[in-house]
């Protein structure tokens, strides 16, 4: 095969992909945009809470500052005010006192679960309206994708 097919099927398979997202944000971006809004935290403050969600134990505040893009001062501005609002839970590391560790409270923690309902009531709502053949190739493409770009990931 030349690479020109190559090129043009991971074109063609590209923008195929970025109209489904994009029908899909749009589909989505208003009730989104509601919802972050009436959390009343800025884009970054919410970056903070996903980074520390991802996370499975606390981290310093140098960390999560370089994972969002941010200056040490502006990071702590911004966990201050997750603090204050009860979101992010500030301790001392046991082997440092100078460091300080951050972690999810359980109202951080309810706060993303929340959007992450959402969401996922979002997108079966979606797929609902898909015919139920569509639905199973659907389903068996995503999954077989999944398996290739990261096969400890996938769950059928």
């Amino acid at each position: 095969m030349p690479s020109t097919d190559i090129d043009e099927s991971v074109r063609a398979t590209s923008d195929v992909l970025f109209r489904f997202l994009d029908t899909l944000a749009c589909q989505q971006s208003a009730r989104t945009a509601d919802s972050l809004a009436a959390t009343d935290l800025t884009l970054s403050q919410l970056r903070m809470l996903f980074v520390l969600h991802r996370e499975n134990e606390s981290v310093p505040v140098n960390t999560l500052a370089d994972a969002v893009g941010l200056s040490l001062a502006a990071a702590g501005r911004g966990v201050d005010r997750l603090v204050g609002l009860e979101f992010v839970d500030r301790r001392e590391d046991p082997d440092d006192r100078r460091v300080k560790r951050l972690s999810l409270t359980d109202e951080g923690r309810a706060l993303l679960d929340q959007q992450f309902t959402q969401h996922s009531d979002d997108l079966t709502g979606v797929v609902a309206e898909l015919p139920e053949d569509l639905r199973d190739t659907f389903r068996c493409t995503l999954s077989d994708v999944l398996s290739h770009l990261s096969p400890e990931k996938v769950t059928s």
